[in-house]
């Protein structure tokens, strides 16, 4: 069964009832890498036998074709794995006055909406939380992260101390950084 890690992260979210940016925890699942066409080519050639350059040749018109379709306003069904389709981001109008492309269009956005049998999987993924990450600094750049444990009384800081820094913990062990870019240690950028 797959298992995917979580981080509650502190960051500035956007309260819409108020409209106020405030500090808030949010959970994130935790991304060791980026899958690039080099790395599903290489692996469905060890899984299918089927010759490099033909699986490279098919990817490639793969996506350019699904690129094409959504340019021309199709959506794409892919089975068991989901549909692809453009959405807008823009406002609504409340009279046809207000309506209209200067007037409510903001841009063109790919939606992706899980088929069924991916939503089930979906469902049966164990979930682990990699802990809770306090942010330095919410208005830096760069932002470096501390994690902080919880205890059944509330937030308990390592060895007593408010201060310390942790390094996180990475399952991949490839650094000290679940899905930042801090490989130093000291916390974590997110």
């Amino acid at each position: 069964m797959a298992k995917i890690i979580l981080k509650s992260q502190e960051q500035k979210v956007n309260f819409l009832k108020t409209n106020t940016l405030e500090s808030a925890y949010v959970l994130r699942p935790v991304n060791y890498s980026t899958i690039t066409n080099n790395d599903l080519i290489d692996k469905v050639v060890k899984t299918s036998y089927v010759p490099r350059a033909a699986v490279a040749a098919t990817l490639v018109a793969l996506t350019e074709m699904m690129e094409n379709y959504l340019m021309e306003g199709h959506r794409l069904q892919l089975d068991n794995f989901g549909t692809f389709s453009l959405t807008v981001d823009g406002t609504v109008a409340k009279t046809a006055q207000e309506a209209g492309i200067d007037k409510q269009f903001n841009k063109l956005r790919i939606n992706f909406n899980p088929a069924v049998e991916l939503k089930e999987k979906l469902a049966n993924v164990d979930v682990e939380l990699d802990g809770i990450w306090h942010c330095l600094d919410l208005d830096a750049t760069n932002k470096v992260y501390e994690r902080i444990n919880q205890n059944h009384d509330g937030i308990e800081h390592p060895d007593g101390d408010d201060n310390e820094a942790i390094e996180p913990n990475n399952p991949n062990g490839d650094n000290n950084n679940p899905g930042g870019n801090n490989p130093g240690g000291g916390g974590f950028e997110g």
